[in-house]
């Protein structure tokens, strides 16, 4: 991996398409490596997913939990005009995540150590999500609809990109524009359009589906007082 003509290779391959998970994971720690074929993006997803975000004239992206830094690297080297941003909470993953970046010499990836939610989202008129909250036990109601919030305060046409689901709330003012089966899941591309109603899409890898705004913003309310009353 140290060897320059080694990691030439692996851009070139990675930017054509041509290197395979299994050659990405090679790259990885082992403990990162043994997550790989269920937790971080398969590359032909991240290719597809920069795609998307090229052909609807997105310009930065946010991948919120980037891990150890796959997509942003994959999507990085097949569409080096735009940026890609990753927040990770780890700070093992975003070690690994920074190395590999400085690794491949990407200079349109940046990789941030610290909570994505609290992270700065405006500026950002692309999102990617690979299922980063049904899973994540540390995540609750209240982050939720932090999340919602955030989406619901980004420009107009502002895309985001889900694989395998959002697992929470996406703002009624977000179109589903495309939807297709890659990798093991659906990729699903939403854009932000002028109106904002009263419901939310809920956007999980089994589906989408719709529920009042003020039946789930209650619900997840109530989720946040009950953990306050149990002391947690």
């Amino acid at each position: 991996m140290t060897e320059d003509n080694d990691l030439g290779a692996i851009r070139e391959r990675l930017a054509s398409g041509e290197l395979s998970d299994v050659g990405f994971d090679a790259l990885l720690p082992p403990l990162t490596r043994a997550r790989s074929s269920y937790t971080w993006t398969p590359i032909v997803v991240a290719r597809r997913a920069a795609e998307h975000f090229a052909r609807r004239g997105v310009s930065r992206v946010l991948d919120v939990g980037c891990g150890p830094g796959k997509f942003c690297i994959v999507a990085g080297l097949t569409r080096p005009a735009l940026r890609f941003y990753g927040v990770e909470h780890s700070a093992a993953l975003t070690r690994t995540a920074l190395a590999l970046t400085a690794c491949l010499r990407l200079s349109n990836v940046e990789i941030r150590n610290g909570e994505a939610l609290d992270a700065p989202w405006r500026g950002f008129d692309g999102f990617y999500f690979f299922n980063p909250f049904s899973a994540d036990s540390r995540v609750g109601g209240p982050d939720l609809l932090r999340v919602a919030d955030q989406l619901r305060g980004a420009a107009r046409r502002t895309v985001v990109v889900t694989y395998h689901g959002l697992g929470g709330p996406i703002p009624s003012s977000y179109d589903l524009v495309s939807e297709e089966r890659v990798g093991s899941g659906p990729l699903r591309v939403w854009q932000k359009n002028s109106r904002d109603g009263a419901w939310y899409h809920l956007d999980y890898s089994h589906g989408v589906s719709r529920v009042p705004r003020k039946y789930l913003d209650r619900k997840l309310g109530a989720q946040s007082s009950s953990k306050e009353v149990a002391g947690e």
